[in-house]
């Protein structure tokens, strides 16, 4: 069988939780035509789980990678990609829509690194940012990694080590860009985060 990119570009676009209403359904036809295809879709959702702060590379068309995130970045953010309701400000902000996202709607997933799950709040496109919430149980270590840009971090909830000082509740985080560091957790921890998405893993 022939490699088809559309689908490839629709299933990775559906991990990464970015499908419009149209992409959606043409991934839901081609999944019907093709029962066959789920296999596939599960296994590069898998890989895009694993891909933050970088695992090993999975083997795709060369240029995928760069057509997805040109794709990513040419769409605009919508409320339905951070699962909230939009509210209208006053016209004197241009009328842009505020995000809430309700903590009983956050979707939390694996980070890929044992015992780290991430759920997402909102993903800047264009500055190549995101806002999450991070959970790590105790004893889990987050692996050494280097900024590729700025990092802040509030500890909502647990301990947080990093570069031996302990941080707890209230306590705030922020790196520079191209700063490495590992960190981890004793007793667990809950971490509002907003981090750059061209992190890279150091292992």
């Amino acid at each position: 069988m022939m490699p088809d990119e559309e689908f490839n570009i629709l299933a990775v676009l559906q991990s990464l939780d970015t499908l419009d209403e149209s992409e959606s359904r043409a991934l839901t036809e081609k999944l019907r035509a093709s029962p066959e295809q789920e296999s596939e879709r599960a296994a590069l959702e898998a890989a895009i789980a694993a891909i933050a702060y970088t695992a090993p590379p999975v083997p795709v068309a060369p240029d995928l990678k760069n057509r997805l995130f040109q794709r990513i970045a040419e769409l605009p953010p919508t409320a339905e990609s951070v699962n909230s309701k939009p509210i209208v400000t006053s016209p004197k902000e241009n009328n842009t829509p505020s995000l809430i996202v309700r903590s009983r709607d956050v979707k939390w997933k694996s980070y890929g690194v044992p015992g780290i799950s991430i759920g997402k709040l909102y993903i800047d496109k264009k500055k190549r940012e995101i806002t999450c919430l991070m959970r790590l149980e105790p004893g889990g270590t987050f692996p050494l990694h280097r900024h590729a840009g700025s990092e802040e971090v509030l500890v909502l909830e647990g301990d947080l080590i990093v570069e031996g000082e302990v941080c707890r509740q209230g306590d705030y985080i922020r790196s520079v860009p191209g700063s490495t560091h590992s960190s981890l957790t004793q007793g667990g921890c809950l971490l509002l985060m907003k981090t750059s998405t061209d992190n890279e893993m150091l292992v």
